[in-house]
């Protein structure tokens, strides 16, 4: 089983001013986009997104000031974004920008018994304030 959940650009800013407060960085359908809070006109950086572990890392790639462009090395230091911990059984496997949001991809080999007795709008709740907030809320009253 594979879940998409749609997180929404201002989130993820605020998720990465928290890590890094002096840049803004915006998902875009080609990766994200990072620029400098002091100056954002003066240009962006281009990163990439994916998954190692539990975690979204935002890796630098391609510089672009004005009509000029030019690839990054790779000791440029990535923009690690911790994400809370999913329910048991359930994994990220994949993180995709799209035009102002980032999708998470989380897979389930099987669906874990004990979701299956959790209210179905007890669960789509969760998933929107997961979405929302890239926080988790818990499930504990549902578990025995």
């Amino acid at each position: 089983m594979e879940l998409h959940i749609a997180v929404s650009g201002e989130v993820v800013r605020e998720q990465v001013a928290r890590t890094r407060p002096d840049v803004i960085a915006t998902p875009h359908a080609e990766g994200f986009r990072l620029r400098w809070r002091k100056h954002p006109q003066w240009g962006h950086l281009t990163l990439v997104a994916g998954v190692e572990e539990s975690r979204v890392v935002l890796t630098p790639t391609t510089l672009h000031i004005g009509r000029w462009t030019t690839r990054l090395a790779r000791r440029i230091r990535p923009i690690v974004l911790p994400l809370p911990d999913l329910p048991k059984g359930l994994r990220l496997t994949g993180v995709h920008p799209g035009e102002n949001e980032l999708v998470l991809t989380t897979t389930a080999d099987e669906w874990p018994g004990r979701l299956a007795r959790i209210p179905l709008p007890d669960i789509l709740n969760w998933l929107t304030t997961a979405a929302m907030t890239l926080t988790l809320p818990g499930f504990a009253r549902f578990l025995p």
